[in-house]
């Protein structure tokens, strides 16, 4: 039974997969980032097959047609940024992260009553073990 259930499953799953598998390039399927208190990894492919929501609810900015920029195209490490073209400044990288990010995941627990990503710092922010 467990088996026609996982068989169910990735039939029902797979063309939503595909779908992420062609919008998501082989190189951004999985992020890293570097923060001060330890690596952060973003798979962003897991998140594309999910269709919880469109590309554009992290990709703010993006215009139809036009490429995807990455967020460090606007959300830098150190300060805020003026934003060419719109008359907000962005918040530096690690706010924005974490209000989207954080944001999301609390949201989809909260208001959805869906599982969903970490809410916590160590669950996000690895750091590197002595080995």
């Amino acid at each position: 039974m467990c088996y026609l259930k996982s068989l169910l499953f990735g039939l029902i799953a797979l063309p939503f997969l595909v779908n992420a598998a062609e919008t998501i390039p082989e190189d951004k399927a999985v992020l890293q980032f570097q923060a001060k208190i330890g690596l952060v990894t973003f798979n962003h492919f897991l998140h594309a097959s999910l269709r919880t929501s469109e590309c554009e609810s992290c990709h703010h900015t993006h215009e139809p047609g036009a490429p995807f920029q990455p967020c460090s195209d606007c959300h830098k490490k150190e300060k805020k940024t003026p934003v060419v073209g719109f008359s907000v400044v962005a918040p530096k990288s690690s706010k924005a992260y974490h209000l989207k990010c954080k944001g999301c995941h609390e949201y989809t627990v909260k208001e959805l009553e869906k599982p969903a990503g970490p809410t916590k710092c160590k669950l996000c922010h690895v750091k590197a073990t002595d080995g």
